[in-house]
């Protein structure tokens, strides 16, 4: 393969297998029997990491590296600002996952199935972290090479240490990991994009076709691009905070601060319903998402490409998180105080049998008034 191509031939041999590996798990399991595997996953994930850290300690004489002593020297102001970015970062790889959650906890029978995640994940994004953090300064103290992505690091490692202990370890750890891609991929990815393919189209789309279908087109986006070097593949990754981090703060003030946790679920799938908006687009989530969204854009251009940017915007990107969040999160609130949606306040579920129960209703102000009847049929505007 030619250097152009970004990708060399036993990668790009590698690549065809994974997707030839990947497509029947898409095409044969459904999304609501995959449970059981993401159990085995957990383990996997956690054997795998737990051993690369193990590793990579041992091999620096069981030292850690230096954690503490910063490579350059940083004023009180500059430091702070590097501590918010980093947790930008980190929060911004994580939060599409986060918004994902609710692709998966349809599929539940309890109301509030998600919440515990809210502190499973931070332990994990924590924990994850902090072993990357350990093993990458470890072997960066050892060999002398800063290495973020694991996988270019095993591929180094086999490069030049091609002894039979590193290739055993090499391939038990690559197994893991390409365990753990397959099916973080068709969790976070695969599954996701074809519920938002079906659910405009669903006359034409199933989950499963909108799911092979973005599938395609993630392979003709030469995805291994992205991973040519770590300063890139650290880009991507904290990148999705500038798009995730507005659409979660739209998310979490409209359940928890506007709706009070409380949604009418027949009228989710009625059309012209209370959730269907005007023209079907809710222009107080829209606007407030923008509002938060396009001042960290210059700075994300920036970012992945060689264009020039201002460092102000480039600030506005490094904080991406921070501030989307908080100006999407605050314009939804204010939009909503002034024209409030129909329905507010009504929780209306399904029993076993199928009939609806309805659990609260609203009073004059707004408020829940627990254990008063309310009429169904007068939550619908029609």
């Amino acid at each position: 393969m030619p250097l152009s191509a970004g990708i060399t031939t036993p990668g790009l041999i590698g690549f065809v297998l994974f997707i030839i590996l990947y497509f029947p798990i898409i095409y044969f399991v459904p999304a609501w029997k995959v449970q059981k595997l993401l159990e085995v996953q957990v383990v996997v994930a956690t054997v795998t990491l737990l051993g690369i850290m193990g590793w990579a300690v041992a091999e620096n004489g069981g030292s850690p590296g230096n954690l503490v002593a910063p490579a350059i020297k940083l004023t009180k102001a500059e430091a702070g600002f590097r501590v918010v970015q980093g947790i930008t970062s980190v929060a911004g790889t994580y939060t599409g996952g986060t918004d994902r959650s609710s692709d998966w906890v349809r599929y539940s029978r309890k109301r509030h199935t998600s919440t515990p995640a809210i502190a499973t994940l931070a332990v994990t994004v924590t924990l994850t972290a902090l072993v990357g953090i350990i093993a990458t300064s470890a072997l960066a103290e050892r060999y002398g090479m800063l290495e973020w992505n694991p996988l270019i690091m095993l591929q180094w490692l086999q490069q030049n240490y091609y002894t039979p202990k590193c290739r055993a370890g090499t391939f038990f750890a690559g197994i893991g990991l390409l365990s753990v891609t397959v099916f973080v991929n068709y969790t976070q990815n695969c599954v996701s994009s074809g519920m938002d393919v079906a659910m405009l189209v669903p006359r034409y789309v199933s989950q499963r076709r909108g799911a092979i279908i973005f599938s395609i087109l993630g392979v003709l986006a030469n995805p291994w691009r992205f991973l040519t070097q770590a300063e890139t593949f650290i880009t991507v990754l904290s990148s999705f905070g500038v798009f995730m981090a507005p659409a979660a703060a739209v998310l979490v003030v409209d359940f928890w601060i506007v709706r009070r946790q409380k949604w009418n679920i027949p009228q989710l799938y009625e059309p012209h319903g209370i959730y269907w908006f005007t023209g079907g687009v809710n222009w107080r989530a829209m606007v407030a998402y923008f509002m938060g969204m396009w001042p960290a854009l210059p700075g994300f251009v920036g970012a992945v490409s060689t264009e020039k940017v201002d460092i102000v915007w480039r600030r506005f990107y490094q904080i991406s998180f921070f501030f989307g969040f908080l100006v999407s999160a605050l314009l939804f609130y204010i939009f909503n105080r002034i024209s409030p949606p129909p329905g507010l306040g009504v929780q209306v579920s399904f029993d076993i049998d199928g009939s609806q129960v309805l659990e609260a209703s609203p009073d004059k102000e707004g408020g829940l008034e627990k254990g008063v009847e309310v009429d169904v049929a007068k939550v619908s505007p029609n």
